[in-house]
């Protein structure tokens, strides 16, 4: 099955970039861009539209893998508070805001899992496919994460009370 670009692009494009932001926000749409123009020059048959999805998300965290590394290279700026909060709507309420603020916080290792999971609504197995990872260190992750975002989420809501 070959897809259609655009249909995919529009279908998938929330996706790619949210997984892109949260493993690299200062490159996120250079990312967004290097993974819809490697499914443009792919010559891949795709079985089914699950197997597109996880070759997009697949392709995606490769991309940031890349961008880090090279970054690791040469100077580049440091991400900061400001960028992630920049990146987060401002149309959003004050909750969302400081639920993908909590999110943005995490340890790099667990944000792809959470964004899967909760924004993309990605089973446990999928999201395992996805990865690279085995089931059972992405419910490890969720589970660390949901305890480190529990903590700081509670911090938040308690002051605004």
């Amino acid at each position: 099955m070959r897809p259609d670009y655009e249909q995919t692009v529009m279908r998938y494009k929330d996706m790619v970039y949210r997984i892109a932001f949260v493993q690299c926000p200062s490159d996120a749409d250079d990312v967004f861009q290097e993974t819809f123009l490697r499914l443009l020059t792919c010559t891949k048959e795709f079985d089914s539209e699950e197997h597109l999805k996880a070759w997009l998300i697949r392709v995606t965290v490769n991309c940031c893998k890349l961008r880090r590394r090279s970054a690791k290279s040469g100077k580049r700026a440091e991400f900061t508070e400001d960028i992630a909060a920049s990146g987060i709507d401002e149309d959003c309420g004050s909750d969302s805001a400081a639920v993908m603020a909590a999110v943005l916080a995490l340890p790099e290792k667990y944000r792809p899992a959470v964004m899967l999971r909760y924004y993309d609504d990605m089973s446990c197995k999928e999201i395992a496919a996805a990865l690279g990872l085995n089931e059972a260190t992405v419910r490890t992750r969720l589970m660390r994460a949901r305890e480190r975002l529990r903590e700081a989420l509670k911090e938040v809501w308690n002051d605004e009370q």
